[in-house]
């Protein structure tokens, strides 16, 4: 199964951030357990690293990057993404436009978010929570 994660899912992780990190991490668990195949848009790397080196200092973000890439894939964007993305007009926000280009691109079958926008536009958008409780009942 190939799931898309959102951004903020990671920097619940990283970050330590109450309550979501829990279920956020059990969504990374699943992904370095081979439970499911992750995947993360690489634009985002760049959010990732600025917020951890903002909070934490650059050298937890170089580790925090490298430990996520050993177990996520990245999918990368292209011209037309980011132009068939600015055409999309059920959205008003790039990047999560940008997210959704990129779930289609690797056919996620969930995208992993807390992102409520994203909930309402996508039927398959999912938070951590449900995912982990929802469809991996423990």
């Amino acid at each position: 199964m190939k799931v898309l994660i959102d951004t903020n899912i990671i920097l619940d992780v990283l970050l330590k951030r109450a309550p979501f990190a829990t279920d956020s991490y059990t969504v990374l668990k699943y992904c370095e357990q081979s439970v499911v195949e992750g995947y993360i848009a690489s634009f985002a790397v760049t959010d990732i690293y600025y917020f951890i080196s903002k909070n934490l200092g650059t050298e937890k973000a170089r580790q925090g990057i490298e430990a996520l890439l050993s177990i996520v894939k990245l999918v990368g964007i292209s011209k037309k993404d980011v132009e068939d993305a600015l055409r999309n007009p059920a959205i008003n926000d790039l990047e999560d436009a940008l997210q959704l280009q990129c779930a289609k691109k690797i056919k996620a079958e969930w995208l992993i978010t807390r992102d409520d926008k994203l909930k309402k536009l996508v039927s398959r958008a999912i938070t951590p929570f449900d995912f982990v409780h929802k469809i991996f009942k423990p």
